[in-house]
């Protein structure tokens, strides 16, 4: 009875095991993706869909696999090999996509039918490239449980009962390895050294069952462990160089192809000319920050660009474009300077900095969800917002904006909101009905709310545009009204009658207020430029040409229960 309890336990802990490894796997595949792409919702919906696919049709073909020991050495061998290439692949394939991408951008015009044509077959080919790995993964993982299944039957002439308790562990095993992704893997380790630790504990199973079931062939399968040991080391040791050269190409390759250099040779000896790619990793996203050289009446200089999961965010040498517009433009076209101020987001300090030269401001309630942005603030960036965060008047708070508003019972004379666009479920709900009604409850009477926003501008897509060598005609159509119609219609439900869009320097705006009025759009005649660059200045005289046509309906209005608006970039 003894011996029988400890088969059992061994059999169980190997299935937890198996189930913790699979669930790893798939988590890394979904949130590379992500990242990469700049796209929770599609990306991650999608790969967790063909991985339980694959599941399904493991487990569906797994009674042709006749020897039990000797299939569940051979998947956990292809796992433990799949898993540890599976990040890298990722990197190798969207790194190539998006050279072949910016290839055709910048050697033909980008609406033109042969871009668009190639494109759409570079897509497909990309999308089956990744999902084939998920999908692999996913039948082998579906072949583990009825495995196990049939070894304890053969172990232990085990009852249904005993089935029951291995699919049970399975369960439990799958919900420990997202448990440990999320607060210890991917934090701690990032996403290849995981991707190597976990094919490891996947390839120590894989030895435990040769020695302990395989009856002969153990020389034969000596070979392919020593093989994946060596790729994992090969991996492991290499982990800075290989993510390295990826950021690299993903941040660099638009400027070098710009230049008119597609040869592969000279490509890379280019992009390993470049500075090293600063990654920090925080609890809620990656932070980058790289250097571009830039030039600008003949001096070259390098600019500082900071972004989050890849989305840009700031460049040193441009941002004032966004800052200024954004604090200055709402308070002019208010009239008033608010006293008591509320921001939520804009933890690099930049947006404080513009707000801090109101000295009409008496206080400003700062939230921000991560602590690294506060520290990167008041260190790396210190000199470029002024010490803003630092100033008496500023109270900073790490809390999430959602919940802020939602529980504070404080009032406010204006609420700036700088937050990242919406391309996942969570940033979605900070553009949802919900959340600004209760950003509304905040304001004192006749107060006002001001955010960024992805918001389009009829005028500016009537412009021809380069990028490059490549000329861009952009074409104003029924989508950009869409989109702008569920950003306006979420914002008119939730409270605000007055909704007065801008746009600077590419960069979208809008102005809330409850009551309903009207603006004076020559704000700028008694605006105070002296606060402002010269460049500025110029962006905001042509506000008052610039027209958003959208529409206010309840059908577009995006809510945390039904999300509306999302960030189109799928690939």
């Amino acid at each position: 009875m003894k011996e029988r309890n400890l088969i059992k336990i061994e059999l169980l802990l190997i299935t937890s095991i198996l189930a913790f490894c699979s669930i790893v796997y798939e988590l890394l595949l979904s949130n590379t993706l992500a990242i990469v792409t700049g796209n929770y919702i599609w990306w991650q919906s999608l790969t967790i869909g063909v991985y339980i696919g694959g599941l399904g049709l493991g487990a569906y073909y797994s009674d042709r696999l006749k020897d039990a020991y000797k299939s569940l050495i051979n998947v956990e061998l292809a796992l433990a090999f799949l898993g540890a290439i599976c990040v890298v692949y990722v990197y190798i394939f969207h790194g190539s996509y998006k050279y072949v991408d910016n290839l055709f951008f910048y050697t033909g015009d980008f609406y033109s039918s042969f871009y668009l044509q190639n494109m759409f077959l570079l897509k497909i080919v990309f999308f089956l490239l990744i999902q084939s790995l998920t999908l692999s993964i996913g039948l082998l993982s579906g072949f583990e449980i009825p495995l196990m299944m049939k070894i304890a039957e053969d172990r232990l002439g085990i009852s249904e009962e005993g089935e029951h308790q291995i699919l049970g562990i399975n369960y439990l095993g799958t919900l420990v390895g997202t448990i440990c992704f999320a607060y210890f893997l991917l934090p701690k380790l990032d996403v290849i050294k995981t991707s190597v630790a976990v094919a490891l504990l996947n390839l120590l199973v894989c030895i435990f069952c040769i020695v302990k079931y395989a009856k002969a062939k153990k020389v034969f399968y000596s070979g392919f462990i020593t093989f994946i040991l060596l790729l994992i080391s090969i991996i492991g040791l290499n982990e800075y160089s290989i993510t390295q050269r990826y950021l690299k190409l993903f941040y660099y390759l638009p400027k070098i192809l710009a230049q008119n250099s597609t040869d592969i040779d000279d490509l890379v000896r280019r992009v390993d000319n470049f500075k090293p790619v600063e990654r920090q990793k925080s609890l809620y996203q990656y932070v980058d920050i790289f250097t571009y050289p830039t030039s600008e009446d003949g001096k070259v200089s390098d600019s500082t660009i900071l972004t989050l999961d890849t989305n840009f965010q700031f460049n040193t040498t441009t941002e004032f474009y966004y800052h200024q517009a954004f604090a200055h433009v709402s308070v002019v076209m208010n009239k008033v300077v608010p006293r008591k101020v509320l921001l939520l987001g804009g933890g690099d300090g930049l947006l404080l900095r513009e707000l801090l030269k109101y000295k009409g401001i008496e206080s400003i309630k700062h939230i921000e969800l991560d602590q690294k942005m506060i520290d990167l603030a008041k260190t790396r960036f210190a000199e470029l917002n002024k010490h803003s965060l630092d100033d008496p008047r500023v109270h900073s708070e790490i809390n999430d904006g959602f919940y802020y508003v939602r529980n504070t019972n404080d009032k406010y004379d204006a609420v700036f909101i700088d937050f990242p666009y919406p391309n996942s479920y969570d940033l979605a709900r900070l553009y949802s009905v919900e959340f600004y009604t209760y950003v509304r409850h905040t304001l004192n009477p006749n107060g006002f709310v001001v955010l960024d926003a992805p918001f389009y501008n009829k005028e500016d897509y009537s412009k021809n545009k380069y990028q490059g060598r490549v000329g861009l005609t952009q074409v104003f159509n029924d989508r950009h009204v869409i989109s702008n119609s569920v950003i306006a219609s979420t914002f008119y439900y939730a409270g605000f009658k007055s909704i007065f869009p801008y746009r600077v320097a590419d960069e979208s705006f809008l102005f809330l207020k409850a009551e309903p009025g009207a603006i004076d759009y020559d704000f700028m005649d008694r605006a105070d430029v002296s606060m402002l660059e010269p460049q500025t200045v110029k962006e905001m005289k042509e506000i008052k040409n610039q027209l958003f046509p959208y529409k206010i309906a309840s059908k577009y209005i995006n809510s945390i229960f039904k999300p509306t608006v999302v960030k189109k970039n799928e690939f």
